[in-house]
């Protein structure tokens, strides 16, 4: 392995930390946008929250179920 290549094999794992620290970094700051400080969401942005959930849930099971019938039918 030349000198080149362990360079680039470190520049691109170094990299890789990087922007995933930045953008989990992004997602948290993006969280928190919307919160007073020191302060809990209130009753009704929880039951908001709840909502969202169950219907992702419900999404999800859709798109499973979905996906099992489409492999009945899809033969490779």
């Amino acid at each position: 392995m030349n000198a080149n290549r362990l360079i680039d094999m470190i520049v691109r794992q170094v990299m890789r930390r990087l922007v995933s620290k930045g953008v989990n970094k992004g997602f948290d700051m993006a969280g928190r946008v919307g919160r007073q400080s020191g302060k809990q969401p209130n009753a009704k942005a929880d039951r908001h929250m709840q909502q969202n959930a169950n219907r992702q849930k419900q999404n999800m099971k859709q798109a499973q179920r979905m996906t099992r019938q489409m492999r009945r039918f899809m033969k490779f």
